[in-house]
């Protein structure tokens, strides 16, 4: 007898929350925006674009994640205790097009995609390896202070084209001739030497026949 395929549910589709996940160590050491960002960008998990999953701000402002730092912070902190991990980061193309980083859940199989530099794997659940909640936080905080020691260590000058974090440029899995490239630093401007101060007009400027003001 053939077997019937099961119905889908009536209510539409839904993100799952395993037990084993949202009572690990590594969940409850997240802040409730850090578990908001995580479900946002569970919401876009399919059946196979695992790896190439991202979450804009505009998308994030749904959950309540209305500033970008805020998002920034929350996306590294799922990062540092290992729910998610990093498939692409984000940059700018040869051409000036701007590419979101890519993310993707470690509990959940990770197909290749080429024209996207994403690479082939299973779950690797990193996040088992988070024993503690002091040990997730500890996690966080590193990561936290990794991120504004890039911010102080940046140039000054801006990036043509480049993106919003020095650590954000195109960085694929796999090299290729095709590989994406980095945004390049302005050139410094040179000072203009200024004239010395006791300088005096010349006679074609047109002052010659000028006498001094008495005071």
């Amino acid at each position: 007898m053939k077997r019937e395929k099961a119905p889908g549910d009536p209510r539409g589709g839904h993100v799952r929350l395993y037990w084993a996940l949202i009572d690990s160590p590594a969940w409850s050491s997240l802040s409730a925006t850090d578990q908001r960002a995580y479900i946002a960008l569970r919401r876009a998990l399919g059946k196979t674009n695992n790896g190439d999953l991202s979450l804009p701000l505009s998308r994030a402002k749904h959950y309540r994640i209305t500033s970008p730092a805020t998002l920034a912070k929350a996306l590294r902190a799922l990062v540092a205790v290992g729910l998610i991990g990093v498939t692409r980061r984000g940059g700018c193309t040869r051409g000036g097009q701007r590419l979101p980083t890519l993310y993707r859940f470690t509990d959940e199989q990770t197909y290749a995609m080429p024209a996207k530099y994403v690479e082939a794997c299973g779950a690797t659940d990193e996040w088992k390896a988070v024993t503690s909640i002091a040990q997730g936080k500890a996690l966080i905080r590193q990561a936290e202070a990794t991120a504004r020691e890039k911010a102080q260590t940046k140039s000054p000058l801006q990036f043509l084209n480049g993106t919003s974090t020095g650590a954000e440029a195109v960085e694929p899995s796999t090299a290729t001739s095709a590989e994406a490239w980095g945004p390049q630093p302005l050139s410094k401007m040179k000072p203009a030497k200024m004239a010395p101060a006791s300088l005096k007009a010349s006679k074609d400027a047109g002052f010659s026949g000028t006498a001094p003001v008495k005071h």
